[in-house]
């Protein structure tokens, strides 16, 4: 569990959906990489119409050769402009990850969730089973969550050993703090996507006070914060320019100390 906590993953989302310059995003990817991102996070629904698997692509081409750890989601994905699809029948999920296994060009995945499990028709005792059987034959070392209630962690819980979750989870809204707290009692790595919203529109007068003292982003202080409030937690990080990259990497050496804690417990009254 320890290299999935504490740690700022770079998410592939905001590269994926519109035409953009690849060469320059993998190099950002890259710089990322070379600067201590240990975790990639993407998913078969991050693509565009014309390349279904633009997601998973741009994270097997950034990751090779390196150490990095990747995180894949299935059971979702693009269909049309603003269309998406949600199923976890087991076939679907056998599906979904061989597919992943040919674009990665791996015998084992890093880690795989089912990605709506919210949206799906079928239960998540189909899905999550699909996925236990694939770790026992060695192409999935880690089955993950996503978008789950705290009853849905419980059924999942009951038919097979989860590994990870990923939920919506702020620095300032905590949506999932319910979530959280299971993965706490269960020892359960909780990644936290879209960490700044709705942080970056909320008021925050006392962090941004500190920021400006510390002459560094707010959004590093938010991300520090995250990561300080759960043993269990880690950040998907959705920044696209090399520069915010590195700033959110630098959360996870930014200090923790009395002035931060005490600024993010009265921004959150």
């Amino acid at each position: 569990m320890k290299e999935l906590v504490g740690r700022v993953a770079l998410g592939v989302a905001g590269f994926s959906f519109a035409p953009r310059d690849r060469s320059a995003d993998l190099a950002t990817i890259r710089a990322g990489i070379a600067a201590g991102t240990a975790i990639l996070d993407t998913a078969r629904a991050y693509a565009r119409v014309d390349a279904p698997l633009y997601g998973e692509e741009l994270a097997a081409e950034a990751a090779r050769g390196t150490g990095v750890i990747v995180g894949t989601k299935g059971g979702h994905s693009r269909t049309g402009e603003s269309t998406w699809d949600a199923d976890i029948s087991a076939r679907r999920i056998r599906s979904d990850v061989e597919t992943s296994l040919r674009v990665f060009g791996r015998e084992r995945l890093d880690l795989y969730y089912l990605h709506r499990v919210d949206l799906a028709e079928q239960p998540v005792e189909e899905g999550v089973s699909a996925l236990a059987e694939l770790r026992d034959e060695g192409k999935v070392a880690r089955v993950g969550l996503s978008n789950v209630s705290v009853a849905d962690l419980e059924r999942a819980a009951a038919v097979a050993r989860v590994d990870a979750v990923q939920n919506h989870h702020s620095a300032i809204g905590r949506e999932s703090l319910d979530v959280l707290a299971w993965c706490e009692a269960n020892e359960v790595p909780f990644f936290a996507y879209s960490p700044l919203r709705p942080a970056s529109a909320a008021p925050s007068p006392h962090l941004a006070a500190l920021a400006d003292e510390r002459g560094v982003s707010l959004q590093r202080l938010y991300l520090r914060a995250l990561l300080a409030s759960s043993p269990v937690l880690s950040v998907v990080s959705g920044a696209t320019r090399p520069e915010t990259v590195l700033d959110s990497l630098a959360a996870e050496s930014e200090p923790w100390d009395e002035p931060l804690a005490t600024a993010y417990a009265a921004d959150l009254t």
